[in-house]
């Protein structure tokens, strides 16, 4: 049997757990309607890298191409297609834009549909978000396991002296991307003393995308937990019901870095999101 926290640390009082379950709950709440979203992740139906030359690319109106990190589309009025996510101005000719490395923009609409300009790994692509797409309209609400009060868990976050650039695998065979990490993080895990790379998210968190025993089974092949900022001592709290799937468990075009060499637990954390159901055919459709 794989192993489980095994900390000897005294039952939560009852309104502790209560707190913990409604809090957990809203949070949920608040992430399946954020996947819910017309544009959201579920609504990715394509990704195409661009090519260096003028190409129609399939399912998509026009002819586009990337020189030099700038994107280009060239397309005439009866195309349909109109630039910026409200799709005020019909293209007509050609139109271009630029993305920073990891960024995106919503680029041109066509119809309902937006087409996002993306940079990874050097090079750029567009995804095309459908709210008619298949994921988003079978959608039914996300997988967890039971909010377990186990599995919040008091951590120290040691910071490096400098950020370190660290090139890691991704979803995609064809792509390699960098992230940014900015320390460690560690905390007892079994009664063992477990660290884990952390890079920086939004407003001060951290974020740790990690594998454990439940990948592949139970779970999506990793997943990532965000932590709230660090105390005045360093002090953190790693709540692992909050451990979420990145995009690529929902759709087959995400372009999620991996985690950084080392970011495995060698236990089974049965907490946070489950891996969605897929069924197979001529293209997986996620089974809610």
């Amino acid at each position: 049997m794989a192993p489980t926290v095994a900390d000897t640390q005294h039952q939560p009082p009852p309104e502790l757990t209560a707190d913990l379950t409604a809090g957990w709950t809203r949070w949920h709440t608040a992430r399946e309607t954020e996947l819910r979203a017309e544009h959201g992740w579920l609504s990715i139906t394509a990704f195409h890298w661009l090519p260096d030359v003028p190409t129609s690319l399939p399912g998509v109106p026009g002819r586009w191409h990337s020189v030099d990190g700038l994107a280009h589309l060239t397309a005439v009025p009866a195309d349909g297609l109109t630039l910026g996510p409200d799709g005020g101005t019909p293209v007509d000719g050609s139109a271009t834009a630029r993305v920073d490395e990891a960024g995106s923009l919503s680029w041109i609409r066509d119809g309902r549909r937006h087409i996002e300009l993306v940079r990874r790994g050097s090079r750029d692509a567009i995804r095309v978000r459908d709210p008619k797409g298949p994921e988003r309209l079978a959608f039914r609400g996300v997988h967890t396991f039971p909010v377990d009060p186990s599995w919040v868990i008091a951590g120290r976050f040691t910071a490096w002296s400098e950020p370190a650039v660290i090139t890691v695998e991704t979803a995609r065979p064809d792509l390699r991307q960098q992230v940014t990490a900015v320390g460690t993080i560690e905390f007892l895990v079994d009664g063992k003393l477990r660290v884990l790379t952390a890079t920086a998210g939004a407003q001060g968190r951290l974020n740790v995308t990690f594998t454990d025993l439940t990948n592949g089974r139970s779970t999506a092949p990793w997943r990532v937990v965000t932590i709230g900022s660090p105390d005045e001592n360093d002090r953190v709290t790693v709540d692992f019901n909050r451990t979420v799937n990145l995009p690529f468990a929902f759709t087959e075009y995400g372009t999620c870095p991996a985690p950084v060499p080392g970011n495995h637990l060698p236990v089974a954390v049965n907490a946070g999101e489950r891996a969605p159901n897929r069924v197979t055919g001529p293209r997986a459709v996620l089974v809610w």
